[in-house]
């Protein structure tokens, strides 16, 4: 609305136009004042005076600013402080004369929208108007819906599932958190203003509906959006969750979609599924009780176990179809599952049919969920019976010899565990008979080991009558049987039957068309006298077999606490014995052998020496035995035939004159099928002619199998290596054998040498076996000659060499080369 300029009307009209103004003031639902330029008030009306609630005559014309705003300071409307200085504040920001709008909330609640202007005359400032509206109804209004606001916006982030609303026109207007986090969308994506069509495209490009043109797949899911109608739907992510869709549209256009991740229901009901499967089709048999145990119901497995149906069952105790062990009753059975909470082990299950079978069986309580009491119980029983067979065969198998059908050293142990304790408690005796076959090792290796095994076999059940069905007897492996005999009055009892079973195995055993003999090696301890446990008696009736070999085998030997000592130097020699050729510790002598004429050195005979770091020297008497008896001989014998040949090639490579050099073979050795291809290699690795080697074998070590001995000599005389017979009258050479071997050289013993000088039957035989060799073609050597006396009856009856301390002790190989080129110089 508009009026007059006032200096163009009549000075009546002019009154007439200030009334009007006036009124319109007055009658304004706003508090109006204006002030002049000297902030003195001009113009309001009651509108002002009731906003700032002001005493009615503190209001008149030319009242400073600074008056009227006193008032409400004083009344602590400004907040704490001076009031003199909240007034000259105020007043200082009313004197810039500046346009200001904003809102005040007096102490009685009122809320006012305070909104001041400058006011310009002829652009000069000429004070300032200012408006006061109430708006504590619109600020009440503005807060109640901010606050339902806040509810909706509450309720909608406290849905679990995700929740869009798109308006008419397909724009993104509202959503929670879930709704990006669900469908997996970018921030630019979920802000409002977004249209539906820009989440279709990105969603296509990444292949959330599938494989296709993303334009074409976009097209498709804009014209199901324009069709606006409620849709129920699962879509499956590419990342695997599964999400239901529900879309309502609005009245007003748009509509609202609800996105809820149903995977882990979706995985539930298939694992649901899962289990009535599994229920249905194990093997296994199931059955739920209630919380005393009667059956509610049974899978088809039960029903085939038991032959049962369910309904023959249900109701019925569970107990009613199994059978517990004698040490457990039911009532303790219950109260176990009871505390526990579940339980498993084996039970037997009772059939229809009235026959059991074993069953594993696992029993798990459940509880209920409100009160924590047990509910229900699941038992789960599978059939045992082919395992338990199978553990029957293993267990078997396990505790007995494949070979011959005895107990092993397993079911040995077992029952003497079992027999100890108890003859302990009864005060008994029980003899430990621990049996080694004699040269079952020669007959394995050259007759083969079906032809072993068939005479294991064999001795095994001579072994097996001899013994009554209270004794034991066991199979350790090898050759190595054991026997127990418990309950036995006195030793001798156990000597009786160590008779009857050297007597059993005395006669011939045929096997493969050989007819075999052998015999046995007993060794006898005695429990408690000879040991605390089954370890110790077995170990030490062991000892007590090695004594009865040492003695001569083919007969038994008590343990006696003196063997162990004797048992713990053989293992301490074995022990350090295996180390000795890889720390160097063993070493080469030479002894020289001359002619018994003119006493010019023919060869020398190379003999092992063992030093030991810590134990000194260590006799071959004692180390050469345990070497045989562990086979480490093969390895000690390689040692010193390389060494040895290395050894003469580098003397003669130095200037002395050729000259052989004898090494002493074991039957081990000599048992190799490789010993020939050893000799040879020996031979060619160190460049020494083979006519200078000379192999000293043991006439025992021939004659154990002596068509093959026959063969393996040929092939080493075809070599051109010669050969001797060591110790030769100490053995069984058969003379028809002896004359059948290719050998060069016999070798008297110097247990015969020793005494011929006084010993007339020594003296015979030395001088008999000259004889003989030199019928058959062979030269003789002597060794262990140690005086002059016998040095010339030798010569006088025709011993070809001699070899003894009279002539030179073993010399290193220094002392050696230097002996025997002194006597070539002699020469």
């Amino acid at each position: 609305m508009t009026s007059p300029d006032a200096s163009s009307l009549p000075s009546g009209d002019i009154g007439r136009q200030l009334a009007y103004l006036q009124a319109v003031v007055s009658n304004m639902p706003q508090g109006i004042s204006v002030f002049d330029e000297q902030l003195r008030l001009r113009v309001w009306n009651q509108g002002f005076i009731k906003v700032l609630n002001l005493p009615a005559e503190a209001v008149y014309e030319g009242v400073h600013f600074s008056e009227l705003i006193r008032i409400p300071a004083r009344r602590g409307e400004y907040g704490p402080g001076d009031i003199e200085m909240h007034v000259e504040r105020i007043t200082a920001l009313a004197n810039k004369f500046e346009a200001h709008c904003f809102e005040r909330t007096r102490p009685n609640g009122h809320t006012h929208l305070v909104q001041g202007e400058p006011l310009f005359v002829d652009q000069q400032l000429v004070g300032f108007i200012t408006t006061y509206t109430d708006i504590t109804e619109r600020k009440a209004a503005e807060t109640a819906l901010r606050t339902q606001h806040n509810q909706l916006q509450t309720v909608i982030e406290s849905i679990p599932s995700a929740v869009s609303l798109f308006d008419s026109d397909g724009n993104l207007v509202l959503f929670n958190t879930q709704f990006p986090y669900l469908l997996d969308l970018p921030a630019e994506l979920t802000k409002p203003g977004v249209s539906i069509e820009a989440m279709f495209r990105f969603n296509a490009m990444r292949g959330e509906y599938g494989p296709g043109d993303p334009e074409k797949i976009v097209a498709t899911m804009m014209e199901r959006a324009r069709n606006l109608s409620p849709h129920s739907f699962e879509r499956t992510r590419p990342n695997g969750k599964t999400l239901e869709v529900r879309g309502v549209p609005l009245a007003e256009g748009g509509f609202v979609t609800v996105y809820t991740d149903i995977t882990e229901r979706r995985t539930s009901a298939e694992r649901e599924q899962l289990a009535q499967k599994v229920y249905s089709h194990t093997p296994a048999g199931i059955i739920f009780t209630d919380e005393e145990h009667r059956i509610l119901s049974i899978n088809p497995a039960t029903t085939q176990m038991t032959g049962y149906e369910p309904f023959e069952l249900n109701g019925q105790s569970v107990f009613g179809l199994i059978s517990l062990s004698e040490e457990l009753t039911q009532k303790e059975f219950q109260a176990q599952i009871s505390l526990r909470g579940s339980w498993s082990g084996e039970l037997e299950v009772t059939q229809k049919n009235g026959s059991n079978f074993p069953a594993g069986a696992r029993i798990n309580r459940v509880d209920d969920p409100q009160s924590g009491q047990p509910a229900h119980y699941v038992w789960i029983l599978a059939d045992i019976t082919e395992r338990k067979q199978a553990e029957d065969r293993m267990r078997h198998i396990a505790q007995h010899d494949a070979l011959t059908g005895l107990p092993n050293r397993l079911a040995l142990l077992m029952r003497l565990a079992q027999l100890l304790p108890e003859a302990r408690r009864h005060g008994w005796m029980v003899a430990i008979m621990f049996i080694d076959l004699d040269r079952f090792k020669v007959i394995n290796d050259t007759l083969g080991h079906q032809v072993g095994d068939e005479l294991l076999r064999e001795v095994a059940c001579r072994l097996s009558n001899l013994i009554r069905e209270t004794d034991f007897v066991a199979r350790l492996g090898g050759d190595e049987f054991v026997i127990i005999l418990p309950g036995i009055t006195s030793p001798a009892d156990a000597a009786i039957i160590a008779g009857k079973i050297i007597s059993a195995l005395s006669t011939a055993i045929e096997a493969e068309g050989h007819e075999l003999h052998t015999s046995p090696s007993i060794g006898i301890s005695i429990f408690p006298d000879d040991g605390p446990d089954g370890d110790v008696i077995v170990k030490n009736a062991d000892t007590a077999m090695y004594h009865a070999k040492a003695a001569g085998r083919n007969n038994y030997q008590f343990f006696a606490a003196d063997m162990n000592r004797t048992a713990a130097e053989r293992l301490n020699i074995e022990r350090k014995l295996r180390h000795a050729i890889a720390r160097n510790e063993l070493s080469l002598v030479f002894q020289p052998q001359f002619c018994a004429k003119d006493t010019t050195p023919t060869g020398v005979e190379a003999l092992v020496r063992w030093h030991h770091p810590t134990d000194g020297m260590i006799s071959p008497a004692r180390f050469i035995p345990v070497a045989e008896e562990t086979g480490m001989i093969v390895e000690i014998g390689d040692w010193v035939l390389s060494t040895a040949c290395h050894e003469m090639a580098r003397w003669i490579n130095a200037g002395l004159k050729p000259i052989r050099i004898a090494v002493n073979v074991s039957a081990r050795q000599l048992r190799r099928r490789d010993f020939c291809e050893t000799v040879a290699n020996a031979l060619t690795t160190s460049g020494l002619p083979a006519e200078l080697l000379e192999l000293e074998i043991t006439e025992s070590s021939v004659m154990e199998n002596p068509q093959e001995a026959i063969h393996i000599l040929e092939r080493l005389g075809h070599m051109g290596v010669t050969l001797a017979i060591d110790d030769f009258g100490t053995g069984y050479s058969s003379l028809a054998y002896l004359k059948l071997f290719p050998i060069d050289h016999l070798k008297i013993d110097r247990s015969f040498v020793a005494d011929i000088e006084h010993d007339l039957n020594d003296r015979a035989i030395a001088f008999g076996t000259i004889a003989l060799a030199h019928s058959l073609g062979l030269n003789v050597i002597a060794e262990g000659v140690e005086t002059e006396d016998q040095h010339q009856l030798l010569r006088a009856n025709g011993c070809d060499e001699v070899q003894g301390f009279l002539f030179s002790k073993p010399l290193t190989g220094a002392a050696a080369f230097a002996f025997l080129h002194a006597c070539d110089a002699a020469e």
